[in-house]
């Protein structure tokens, strides 16, 4: 850009005036070569890393937690549950697309594949809210409940529905539990990928 005078003028950049990471970047280049079970893994665990950070803000927080903290936290376990899923599913089948979002019917198929206690972790997604219902013969879930990325990253439906239950957020007990997913998805990605080059 040039001046009144017609000399060169510089704009610079005002965030990268003080940059606390010179050097530091990356491109998609490398991302997009990737298969389509690499690339949810690797998504899975960048959101199971986020949920990490999230986790050790909000027990920072102290008596200032709030439970958008703790929402937010869940939204970003919620996505690298099922992105972890989809990869393994896809990785072992062949298949670049998992069609479904339903964590329970992810879950059902990731055991099928590896059955192996080793493989196994707790989730809170298990059982659908349609599971639930159908075991207790009652509706006991609003809209929003049964789809649970929605219910963490809005907090109400499209309804304006609130969600039925109360929920729960211990920043120091997720912490933990993010750590033994990382070390159950570790081997189960390490066991669906052997032979795979």
């Amino acid at each position: 850009m040039r001046g009144p005078d017609g000399k060169a003028l510089y704009i610079l950049d005002p965030f990268l005036s003080e940059d606390r990471w010179p050097g530091v970047a990356v491109d998609s280049a490398s991302f997009k070569k990737l298969s389509s079970p690499e690339k949810l893994h690797e998504q899975a665990i960048a959101f199971l890393q986020a949920a990490k950070v999230l986790c050790e803000a909000a027990g920072q927080a102290g008596e200032n937690l709030r439970w958008s903290q703790g929402s937010v936290c869940f939204y970003c376990l919620n996505l690298a549950t099922e992105l972890f899923l989809k990869a393994c599913i896809s990785r072992s089948s062949g298949v670049s697309a998992v069609p479904t979002h339903k964590l329970s019917e992810l879950l059902e198929r990731y055991v099928e594949i590896l059955p192996e206690p080793e493989f196994q972790f707790p989730t809170p997604w298990a059982l659908s809210a349609s599971d639930i219902e159908r075991a207790l013969g009652a509706q006991i879930f609003n809209s929003i409940d049964r789809n649970p990325d929605q219910l963490y990253r809005y907090g109400v439906g499209r309804d304006g529905a609130e969600s039925a239950g109360v929920q729960f957020f211990n920043p120091g007990y997720i912490f933990n539990y993010l750590n033994h997913l990382n070390n159950v998805w570790e081997r189960a990605w390490n066991e669906v990928s052997k032979g795979q080059g």
